[in-house]
């Protein structure tokens, strides 16, 4: 709160208090005064105030009263307690908050001998320590609290060194003369540090969510941590230099006869490990050899286990590690224990890290559109999440350099993707456009709007991709964002398909059944839309993974995204009428170019069938579960959380916040969604009957779906991980239909008997332990 000036004045008899108690002899200060209380075993005395403009007095008994009559969960903040009047509130000198705070007797730095011999079975437990502590940054923790609490580690970092001979840990003695010991472990240090280094640019060079320095705990939202604290992880020493060292380090390793040849051997292994790790993240950034980059990787995940077997061997060096180095970086944070992570967790993750970078690499081999945009997706939907050092390396060979994949342009890609949902074979998409240099030529001005239209949409377009090689937290929270300009792309689209239409002289189709208007195509502006509806669902669907929703909020969630999958299945039915009206058109053709325009036909309508089925699915299962929980609810079975400070139209709000802005589909007033959620004018049981019809249905087509080919399915390089997302669905969705069946069951008997209990009860799959992360379905069981 504000002080009105009293602080001020405190602060400043403060200060006068502490000179007043300082002794001046001979003009030096007494070393036992309050100024040097701070090396004193008890705390230093409360500050003398002598001044009539300072009045003290007892607030405990007023604070009290106050904090009586604020209701529960009630905040007071004081919008003049700005940050940097926390930061000056924090107290000096205590062990939690002061880098530099010593206890009685402790020295500022470690009194460590770099010189004293180690056992190789030291060597190991080191060496394995370090592993542990890496894996804990690729988690997202930072250096100062991993490996740069390793005294070895800052031996060869500080001062930064230039060559191979100044990386030695013992300065008093030439590296000719080290110990084998020593240079196996320093050795080990080179190379991690140097993969360090490559990881620590790969994830500055691409798009990710930094974690801040003065957050004491890893938000699910934020990812790594790229501060070096002004060390350099020795970008001035050569890699071939760091590798060939490892090699000669190996031999000589391979040429002792005075270690025992089991502890040899795990040498051995680590020091192999070390290479391949370091000459797999140097290769990994290439996008010209992804089967060279998967053996790699592959290669690294065989090496595994080879040390695991041998931990037992190694003997811990506690000794070597030290929370002091944090008070030599280049930070302004308090003090954090060091990041302790079991070495069954480190090498769960290492084993993580090989697998995914195997299967990332081979996102380079393009075959459509729509199979790239499900592999990314898959891909980032993997259980756990790829780290993100992979999501990175994922991105760059998407996106890195501006080209895609390493061999596309952008253009490319989105006139791929156009082609294959709108516009097969269509001369807006003719190349040949391009060459034609007179401005009254239709096919110019063609060719001018289309590059408008690319020029507007790339951006958009990519960041769909962008957006979903970030953690799943963030992946939600930035579509929230960009169907913002989904929609407004949907709206240029549509002025651009009117200016087009001069040009294409494009022959409007007739349906009265729809309108007695002539009915036109507006090809791009159904792309940019059919895109809108389908990150609307996934914003809405990743809600329910993402444990977003509270239990009694399911029914009008499911109802909504059943609402959207709805409208964008009859939006697709719209597409595949203009498409089938172009295949007929293409059969008149002459025969030369018949083929390839039917054969671009053809690909569209089966992209488009694919995506009916799949929209077709999701809201029957959407409305089944929609209904399912509508009666739960009306049970009183599921229980509603006490909320004092909200109601149902400001959780609407909140809910449907994304959606706001959006023009279509229009969002269902508040009023209109509740009552199509509740239905008050349907019985119970003819919900559940509807219910069970709907999930029949969802299950049918969950069927047809896991029988497709890769090439059907548009899901290419990464048909496995496709099916078994479908058949989790399946699951899913025969588990509702059992759940509908014993609430069915108990509500007949409710009726029956004219009991008010319906004798069971519901419970919810924890996070993750469900069939599918995005279809929540309850477990129902009679009373006990």
């Amino acid at each position: 709160m504000h002080s009105n000036g009293i602080t001020g004045i405190t602060s400043t008899y403060d200060i006068c208090a502490e000179i007043e108690d300082l002794d001046f002899d001979d003009g030096q200060i007494n070393a036992t005064s309050a100024a040097f209380a701070a090396y004193n075993g008890e705390p230093p005395p409360a500050p003398k105030l002598k001044s009539a403009g300072v009045v003290s007095m007892d607030i405990t008994e007023h604070f009290l009263n106050a904090a009586i009559q604020l209701d529960m969960g009630q905040l007071v903040k004081d919008p003049y307690f700005t940050l940097f009047e926390s930061v000056g509130a924090l107290e000096i000198m205590d062990p939690k908050m002061d880098s530099g705070y010593l206890e009685p007797g402790e020295t500022m730095e470690d009194d460590y001998d770099y010189s004293q011999p180690l056992l190789p079975e030291e060597i190991i437990g080191i060496i394995d320590q370090l592993l542990c502590h890496e894996m804990a940054w690729h988690m997202g923790h930072p250096l100062a609290q991993t490996i740069f609490t390793s005294l070895y580690i800052d031996r060869i970092l500080d001062p930064c060194p230039t060559s191979l001979e100044q990386t030695c840990f013992d300065r008093s003695e030439s590296c000719s003369d080290e110990p084998l010991t020593h240079q196996i472990l320093r050795a080990y240090c080179l190379g991690l540090v140097k993969t360090c280094g490559y990881v620590n640019q790969r994830v500055k060079a691409e798009h990710y969510y930094e974690v801040l320095l003065y957050i004491s705990f890893v938000h699910k939202e934020e990812d790594f941590v790229t501060h070096t604290f002004n060390r350099n992880l020795l970008e001035n020493i050569d890699h071939d230099s760091i590798v060939e060292f490892i090699e000669r380090t190996a031999e000589r390793l391979l040429a002792s006869n005075t270690i025992p040849h089991e502890v040899k051997d795990a040498l051995e292994f680590r020091l192999g490990f070390r290479a391949s790790f370091l000459e797999t993240v140097d290769a990994a950034s290439s996008r010209t050899s992804p089967d060279e980059i998967k053996s790699l990787w592959t290669d690294l995940l065989t090496l595994v286990p080879n040390l695991k077997q041998s931990i037992k061997l190694g003997k811990p060096v506690p000794a070597s590690f030290s929370v002091k180095l944090q008070r030599k970086l280049a930070s302004t944070v308090p003090p954090r224990p060091i990041v302790q992570v079991s070495q069954e967790d480190a090498f769960s993750h290492l084993e993580r890290l090989c697998l995914d970078g195997s299967v990332a690499v081979e996102v380079l081999k393009y075959h459509n559109s729509h199979s790239l945009m499900t592999f990314v997706s898959l891909f980032q939907a993997r259980k756990p999440q790829p780290s993100v050092y992979i999501r990175t390396l994922l991105q760059h060979y998407i996106f890195g350099d501006m080209i895609m994949l390493g061999k596309m342009s952008i253009r490319q890609v989105l006139d791929d993707d156009l082609s294959s949902t709108v516009l097969p074979a269509n001369q807006l998409l003719n190349r040949a456009n391009d060459e034609i240099e007179f401005p009254n030529d239709p096919r110019f001005k063609m060719a001018e709007n289309m590059e408008l239209f690319r020029s507007r949409a790339a951006n958009s377009y990519l960041d769909i991709l962008r957006t979903i090689c970030q953690n799943r937290c963030r992946i939600r929270r930035t579509l929230c964002h960009t169907i913002s300009d989904w929609d407004i792309l949907q709206l240029d689209a549509e002025e651009l398909d009117i200016r087009i239409r001069e040009f294409t002289k494009e022959t409007p189709a007739r349906d009265e059944e729809v309108s007695d208007d002539p009915i036109f195509t507006f090809a791009l502006s159904s792309w940019a839309y059919f895109y809108k509806l389908r990150q609307m669902e996934w914003i809405v669907q990743m809600g329910f993974e993402l444990e977003i929703y509270q239990p009694d909020e399911l029914a009008t969630m499911y109802f909504y995204l059943q609402y959207l999958a709805k409208t964008r299945a009859r939006h697709l039915e719209r597409i595949r009428g203009f498409n089938s009206r172009g295949l007929e058109a293409s059969r008149r053709l002459p025969v030369a170019e018949r083929a390839a325009k039917a054969s671009e036909f053809t690909n569209a309508l089966s992209f488009v069938n694919l995506s009916t089925m799949e929209a077709a699915a999701t809201y029957g299962f959407a409305d089944s579960l929609s209904c399912l929980f509508t009666v739960l609810n009306r049970l009183s079975l599921i229980k509603t959380p006490s909320r004092p400070y909200s109601n149902d139209h400001m959780r609407y709000e909140l809910r449907f916040k994304p959606f706001l802005l959006i023009g279509l589909p229009e969002l269902v007033p508040f009023d209109e969604l509740t009552r199509l959620v509740t239905q008050p004018s349907e019985s119970s049981l003819d919900l559940l009957k509807y219910a069970a019809e709907a999930a029949m249905a969802a299950k049918r087509g969950f069927e047809v779906l896991s029988k497709l080919s890769a090439k059907d399915a548009f899901c290419q390089g990464s048909h496995e991980s496709w099916v078994n997302n479908v058949k989790d669905c399946l699951k899913a969705c025969i588990f509702t239909g059992i759940t509908i069946a014993a609430v069915r069951k108990a509500v007949e008997v409710m009726e029956k008997t004219g009991s008010k209990e319906a004798g069971i009860k519901v419970e919810f799959p924890e996070a993750g332990k469900g069939y599918h992360d995005w279809w929540i379905v309850p477990k129902v069981t009679p009373f006990s």
